[in-house]
Protein backbone atom coordinates (compact mmCIF):
# COMPACT_ATOMS: atom_id res chain seq x y z
CA UNK A 1 0.00 0.00 0.00
CA UNK A 2 1.21 3.67 -0.66
CA UNK A 3 1.11 5.94 1.65
CA UNK A 4 1.19 9.89 1.63
CA UNK A 5 4.26 10.98 3.71
CA UNK A 6 4.59 14.86 2.60
CA UNK A 7 3.86 17.44 -0.46
CA UNK A 8 7.05 19.38 -1.85
CA UNK A 9 6.24 23.19 -1.00
CA UNK A 10 7.95 25.86 -2.53
CA UNK A 11 12.46 25.91 -3.33
CA UNK A 12 14.64 27.33 -0.36
CA UNK A 13 17.36 29.30 -0.81
CA UNK A 14 19.51 28.46 -4.46
CA UNK A 15 20.97 25.15 -3.89
CA UNK A 16 18.16 22.93 -4.97
CA UNK A 17 16.90 22.59 -0.60
CA UNK A 18 12.36 22.59 -0.72
CA UNK A 19 10.22 22.86 2.04
CA UNK A 20 8.04 20.10 3.11
CA UNK A 21 4.44 19.58 4.20
CA UNK A 22 4.66 16.58 6.50
CA UNK A 23 1.68 14.34 6.35
CA UNK A 24 3.62 11.42 8.41
CA UNK A 25 3.98 11.31 12.04
CA UNK A 26 7.44 9.73 11.63
CA UNK A 27 9.70 12.49 9.91
CA UNK A 28 12.67 11.55 11.15
CA UNK A 29 12.34 8.00 9.28
CA UNK A 30 10.59 8.95 6.40
CA UNK A 31 13.21 11.48 5.87
CA UNK A 32 15.87 10.36 6.91
CA UNK A 33 19.10 11.07 4.56
CA UNK A 34 19.02 8.18 1.75
CA UNK A 35 15.20 7.28 2.26
CA UNK A 36 14.00 6.70 -1.27
CA UNK A 37 10.55 8.44 -1.79
CA UNK A 38 8.39 7.43 -4.66
CA UNK A 39 6.71 10.92 -6.68
CA UNK A 40 3.36 11.79 -7.46
CA UNK A 41 3.49 12.73 -10.23
CA UNK A 42 6.74 9.82 -10.90
CA UNK A 43 7.62 11.37 -13.71
CA UNK A 44 9.60 13.53 -10.98
CA UNK A 45 10.87 10.83 -9.05
CA UNK A 46 11.91 8.60 -7.21
CA UNK A 47 14.08 11.01 -4.83
CA UNK A 48 16.70 9.85 -2.77
CA UNK A 49 16.79 11.77 0.61
CA UNK A 50 20.09 14.10 0.67
CA UNK A 51 19.47 16.03 3.64
CA UNK A 52 16.91 17.18 6.06
CA UNK A 53 16.71 19.96 8.67
CA UNK A 54 14.15 21.94 10.75
CA UNK A 55 13.99 25.66 9.67
CA UNK A 56 11.49 28.06 11.32
CA UNK A 57 8.73 25.41 12.31
CA UNK A 58 8.94 23.50 8.40
CA UNK A 59 11.34 21.04 7.01
CA UNK A 60 13.45 21.41 4.44
CA UNK A 61 14.46 18.25 2.18
CA UNK A 62 17.30 18.43 0.23
CA UNK A 63 17.49 15.50 -2.61
CA UNK A 64 20.26 13.72 -5.05
CA UNK A 65 20.46 15.26 -8.54
CA UNK A 66 18.17 18.36 -7.55
CA UNK A 67 21.13 21.00 -7.24
CA UNK A 68 19.64 24.34 -7.72
CA UNK A 69 16.95 26.69 -7.12
CA UNK A 70 15.12 26.04 -10.57
CA UNK A 71 15.13 22.10 -10.14
CA UNK A 72 13.59 22.34 -6.68
CA UNK A 73 10.75 24.82 -7.84
CA UNK A 74 9.78 22.35 -10.74
CA UNK A 75 8.96 19.48 -8.00
CA UNK A 76 6.37 22.19 -6.31
CA UNK A 77 3.49 20.17 -5.32
CA UNK A 78 4.42 16.63 -5.70
CA UNK A 79 3.73 14.27 -3.56
CA UNK A 80 5.58 12.13 -1.22
CA UNK A 81 5.11 8.23 -1.26
CA UNK A 82 6.28 5.35 0.56
CA UNK A 83 5.34 1.46 0.55
CA UNK A 84 3.83 0.46 3.79
CA UNK A 85 3.23 -3.35 4.14
CA UNK A 86 -0.77 -3.52 4.51
CA UNK A 87 -0.14 -4.97 7.75
CA UNK A 88 1.91 -2.71 9.08
CA UNK A 89 0.81 -0.63 12.07
CA UNK A 90 2.31 2.87 13.70
CA UNK A 91 3.84 2.44 16.62
CA UNK A 92 1.25 4.14 18.48
CA UNK A 93 -1.34 1.87 18.99
CA UNK A 94 -4.09 4.88 18.58
CA UNK A 95 -2.84 5.43 15.43
CA UNK A 96 -4.18 4.21 11.86
CA UNK A 97 -2.79 4.59 8.01
CA UNK A 98 -5.72 5.82 6.49
CA UNK A 99 -6.31 2.64 4.03
CA UNK A 100 -6.84 0.65 7.33
CA UNK A 101 -10.31 2.42 8.29
CA UNK A 102 -11.94 2.40 4.82
CA UNK A 103 -14.71 -0.38 5.18
CA UNK A 104 -14.49 0.30 9.30
CA UNK A 105 -18.76 1.07 10.57
CA UNK A 106 -18.90 4.24 11.89
CA UNK A 107 -21.27 4.60 14.97
CA UNK A 108 -22.06 7.02 17.77
CA UNK A 109 -21.34 7.16 21.18
CA UNK A 110 -23.96 5.65 22.20
CA UNK A 111 -23.93 2.83 19.53
CA UNK A 112 -25.94 3.95 17.06
CA UNK A 113 -24.94 2.51 13.37
CA UNK A 114 -24.49 5.61 10.90
CA UNK A 115 -22.58 4.34 8.22
CA UNK A 116 -20.10 3.06 6.59
CA UNK A 117 -16.21 4.77 6.33
CA UNK A 118 -15.30 5.32 2.47
CA UNK A 119 -12.61 7.42 2.05
CA UNK A 120 -10.51 9.54 4.03
CA UNK A 121 -9.64 13.06 2.72
CA UNK A 122 -7.33 15.45 4.03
Amino acid sequence: MRVIVGRIGKAHGIRGAVTVEVRTDEPEVRFAPGSVLITDPEAAGPLVVEGAKWHSGRLLLEFEDVLDRTAAESLRGTLLVVDVDDDARPDDPEEFYDHQLVGLDVVTVEGTAVGTITEVAH
